[in-house]
């Protein structure tokens, strides 16, 4: 930092005037990279709101076809309750073997 006490008023004039360039430069760069992070945040919680949407529409999709495929299965399956379908579901699972559930059964790591 120079000795602004021993510049004439023409230096020292120019001089801070070369201090508050430098000053709003640095603001403007401060306030740009502010914007650029809000920029940033919003895209990240954009994809964010956009997997868990894909996860939500996958799930359902899976629910929808293996609930129509149990349907399928199940005679006069519309005119039973839910709770007629789980206790038969249950059942059915329940007189497999046990060697043979489990391997039925077995959870993957996919």
């Amino acid at each position: 930092m120079k000795d602004v006490t021993k510049m004439t008023d023409e230096e020292s004039s120019a001089y801070f005037a070369d201090l508050d360039r430098k000053i709003d430069e640095t603001n403007e760069k401060i306030e740009y990279c502010r914007k650029k992070r809000a920029q940033l945040e919003h895209q990240i919680s954009t994809i964010e709101t956009r997997i868990r949407n894909d996860a939500e529409k996958k799930r359902t999709h899976r629910l929808i076809v293996r609930g129509a495929i149990l349907e399928s299965l199940i005679p006069d399956s519309e005119m039973r309750s839910d709770d007629e379908i789980k206790h038969l579901l249950i059942s059915m699972i329940g007189a497999i073997p046990d060697k043979l559930r489990e391997s039925i059964f077995e959870k993957r790591s996919d």
